[in-house]
């Protein structure tokens, strides 16, 4: 559990993803997300994963990862990994999360090629 939080923090950092310092950053983000920018969306998964400037929802940072993900978005697709990985919203699915892995590899995100082979050698 520890491990994941640092994950994700990291994660926040290295996305350029920053609090939101304000009601209007959020609301921008938020307006962005639903106008379909799969970047924003992505945000917005990271703000409700970790519940900055709103309130804590593993299933709302889901809903929002996905529809990033779906879009080829590979930030979001190593993202939804975690979450099957990890059981955080949706049941538990090692063999899925290696799926989004693989996704988020080939559109050359690093940290899914490191994932992916992980899963790979554990037989799943």
């Amino acid at each position: 559990m520890r491990k994941s939080i640092l994950l994700l923090i990291c994660l926040t950092l290295l996305s350029g993803t920053a609090l939101p310092d304000s009601g209007s950053r959020l609301q921008k983000v938020q307006a962005e997300a639903e106008k379909g920018n799969a970047p924003a969306q992505n945000k917005l998964g990271v703000f409700y994963e970790i519940g900055l400037g709103v309130p804590q929802d593993d299933k709302e940072a889901l809903k929002w990862y996905r529809s990033a993900a779906e879009q080829g978005y590979a930030e979001a697709q190593f993202n939804l990994g975690e979450k099957y990985e990890e059981g955080r919203g949706v049941v538990l699915d090692k063999t899925t999360a290696k799926a989004w892995y693989k996704k988020a590899c080939d559109n050359g995100w690093n940290c899914g090629c490191k994932k992916y082979r992980m899963l790979r050698k554990e037989g799943y």
